[in-house]
Parts: C-alpha cells; structure tokens; sequence
C-alpha cells in the first residue's frame, strides 16, 4: 500500500470513527496531517497525526491495557502511542493507514489466490499471519485515538463523550435457508452415494449408514414423521422464549448445483416467510453463486424474493460467502439492498475486517465509499464444527471470547446458523450445544437485534466531508 492515504481514504477512516464519539465543537477541523514533513507544533489547538508512505513491511507491536497490539504503518521510533505537548496532540504513528488498511479489505485487491470455491483464502490474510483474527483491531486503534482526544478536549476544556453502539452487545441471530427436505429422494440417493464411495462422505461410515437406511421410509411416505430440515416452528420457539429475533436469508434457485432445492413460489415457502413475518423476523435474500459476480441474477433473486414479502428486504448474504471484493457489494447495491453480513472467514471465526462494528465497504478502483453497509459475520456454525472441527468445549469457548472482545466495544455479534445443520447423525449433540450456545449468549445481556434495526440506528451517521 504505497504513499500516505488519499483525502477520501482518510475520510473514510474519520467516518467510521464517529460512531464512537460526540464532542461540543468540530474537532476535525483542528485535525492536521503530515505527509513527512513534520509538525508545527505553533498552533497549540491541533491534533497531529503521523502519516506514513512506506508500503506494509516491519510490524510493530505496542502495549495497549494489558493487550499487544500490531501497528501496520509505524511512524516515529517512539513507544507511545500519542503525545500530550503544551495543548497539541501528536499522534506518533499512522494509526488512520493502519485502520485503513484492515477495515477497508485492501488486501483482499492485492491477491489472485482463491480456494477453490474462488474465495479470498484466510491463509492468505494478514489477519493469519499476525494471529489477529480473533481480535477487532480497528476497534483498538479507534479506542486509542478516543484516548488522545479525550485528553485534548479535556485540556482545552471541550465536552467529548464517547458512543456505543450498544449497552452490552448486539445479537443478531441469523439462518440461511438453503435446504429444506432432509427426507426427500435427492437427499437419501446422496447418502447411498456416499456409502458406495461416488461421492465424498462427511459421516463416520457407521453412522452414515443409519443416517442411509434411516432416511427411506421418511423419503417414501412424507407424513412418516418430521423432517428434521423443516424446523422452523421449532427454532422460532427456542428463540422466543429467550427473548430473541432473527433473521432468515433465503436462497433463491438459478439453475447451478449448489443453489436451493425449493422455490419461492412454493405455497409451503410463502406460507413459511408469512410465518417468520409475524413472528416479528427479518427476512432477507441469500444470494446464490452466481449473483455473487451477476448484476441480472442478483436484480432477479431480490425481486422475486421481494414479491414474497410484506416487508422491504433490505439485507443479504452471499451463499458459501461468495464474495468478490468489492464487485458483489456493488451488485448488491445496485440491485437495491441496504446491507450484507457475508463477510467472515469461512475457515475461522473472527474479525475478517478487523471490526466489531456495522462498516460501508471501500471501492479501491474508483476510491470511494459505497453506499452499503456491512454487518460483519463472527461466527458461523459450520466454521467450528466443519473446517476448524472444534470440539462442543471449544466451540462455547471461542463464542465466548469473541463475545468478551465485541462487549468491551458496545459492537455487533452476527451468528449464522443454518436451519439444515441439525443432523444428528453427522454431528451428535449439536442440537444441545445450539441451545447451549443461545442460552450462554443469553446470559451475557445481548441486546437482540435484526439487520433493519441495525440501520436505524446507524442511520444518524453523516457522509464523509459532513461529520463532526
């Protein structure tokens, strides 16, 4: 990332910082930025800031509260963060280009290397390599800022408050709806796949077999009994009595294998969505491959989900987290949606941003902000149990951590949980640990949230150039 940030990158940063304060006068007009060629300290009332035009390459770590923390674009060989001097505030190292660097995904540009779903590979990610996935960095860099700009209005005898988002934390509690039928002949056919070897089984062999054989009467005569997929009644009712929302993406049907197996025309789906409407749930699109890097199938998936509902769909997330950065949030907006939550790491948990916070995605091409928001995803089901293979312990553990990081901040915990991942046979005991997981997150004070009443209240957020 060569040369000190552009005006409108720097405004970014700024922009997003504002989340986190008030104050009586308009401190960015007293912030000055150096672009190496120093501060005049003359002015007493300013707020220096060290701009750094080296390229990522020596990493340097600093103490913040009992916590190590990686500055990306150090600047003065100086272990502090920032300095008082008669009135000015001098900030010693690049902390805005550091922020930006992370919570505007440029990495993600920088990389031709995908796995072979042709995702961004978490092992390529900055995030792996300094071992910070599981910390919201940005979060830290703001909070350090806040600390040097408290002390400066406090001097200077200016109100500053700082913001939360949330008293505790937020706790949106989401499920892509991709499959519906568990017993259904597709299904039962795959699993005899599975056991002859055609295709790659992800059970122990004993007890794919009886998930196998177990499946047949079910698949012949529907009424045999539930459909362990067909849950949403169930779900509902363990979330209401915890006091919870939700939000339901579903999956629309565009001809490619991996898309849903249902339609939104189905009278069982509309019925459905009129259902979850009433319990007061979101419902919103998730978008199938190939609307990831499609403008038409998007535009078409949101209509035809959009002529199903009461309610304006306002969010979407990308099925598989098929993300082509930024190019499928442009899709997404172009199409007419107000915020995605796609963005997370398939292969770990954690801050894929490095934020704990809603975020507007950054168009490096054209170097400008976009319009939509982004929820950033922190946990999703098959990340612990399928590629991290964690155990029940060491699932609630890290919710857990990752909940004590987002509520030191007041920020927003997204949990994806798909409806088609109560499988007893493939995963034992994961309907106890998902109860188990509510119940904990319960216990901890979340404020329950959906996407919509994330936008309302951030909807007071003003438009780089116009924030105070």
């Amino acid at each position: 990332m060569k040369g000190v940030l552009t005006k409108k990158q720097v405004e970014y940063v700024l922009f997003h910082l504002q989340q986190h304060f008030e104050c009586s006068i308009g401190l960015q007009d007293r912030f000055v930025f150096d672009g190496g060629s120093g501060f005049d300290l003359k002015n007493q009332e300013k707020v220096f800031f060290c701009q750094s035009n080296k390229e990522l390459s020596d990493v340097m770590w600093l103490p913040y509260k009992k916590e190590e923390l990686p500055i990306l674009f150090p600047g003065e060989p100086v272990q502090k963060w920032f300095n008082c001097h008669d009135g000015a505030l001098i900030f010693h190292h690049d902390l805005l280009k550091s922020a930006f660097f992370l919570l505007s995904g440029f990495q993600e540009t920088q990389s031709d290397v995908t796995d072979e779903m042709g995702r961004y590979r978490f092992e390529e990610s900055i995030q792996k390599k300094l071992g910070i996935i599981t910390k919201p960095v940005v979060n830290y860099y703001f909070e350090i800022i806040l600390d040097g700009l408290e002390a400066f209005c406090q001097y200077h005898q200016f109100d500053f408050k700082r913001k939360r988002l949330f008293d505790s934390f937020g706790f949106m509690l989401t499920h892509d709806v991709d499959r519906v039928d568990y017993y259904h002949w597709r299904e039962t056919i795959y699993r005899f796949m599975q056991l002859l070897g055609l295709k790659k089984a992800h059970y122990p062999r004993k007890r794919l077999v009886k998930a196998a054989f177990n499946a047949i009467l079910p698949t012949l005569i529907p009424s045999y009994k539930n459909d362990p997929w067909w849950n949403f009644e169930l779900l509902r009712s363990q979330e209401r009595e915890l006091g919870f929302s939700s939000v339901w993406y579903f999956l629309n049907r565009d001809g490619s294998p991996h898309d849903a197996k249902f339609n939104f025309t189905e009278e069982r789906v509309r019925s459905l969505i009129q259902f979850l409407q009433q319990e007061g749930c979101e419902i919103g699109l998730h978008g199938s491959i190939k609307s990831a890097s499609n403008q038409v199938d998007m535009t078409n998936a949101f209509g035809l989900l959009q002529n199903r509902c009461d309610s304006v769909i306002k969010g979407a997330r990308q099925h598989f987290l098929m993300m082509k950065y930024p190019q499928t949030l442009q899709i997404q907006q172009n199409a007419g949606l107000k915020y995605d939550t796609t963005l997370g790491f398939a292969e770990h948990e954690g801050f894929r941003n490095s934020y704990c916070y809603p975020f507007k995605p950054f168009d490096h091409v054209n170097d400008t902000m976009l319009d939509i928001w982004e929820f950033p995803l922190a946990v999703m089901d098959t990340t612990l149990f399928g590629y991290r293979e964690l155990t029940d312990v060491e699932m609630l553990a890290s919710a857990q951590n990752l909940i004590n990081e987002i509520t030191r901040f007041g920020g927003l915990f997204v949990l994806l949980w798909h409806n088609c991942n109560f499988d007893e046979y493939q995963y034992p005991g994961i309907t106890v640990l998902y109860k188990q997981l509510l119940q904990t997150i319960h216990s901890k004070h979340a404020e329950s949230t959906t996407g919509v009443r994330v936008l309302d209240k951030i909807s007071v957020l003003k438009s780089p150039g116009n924030s105070n």
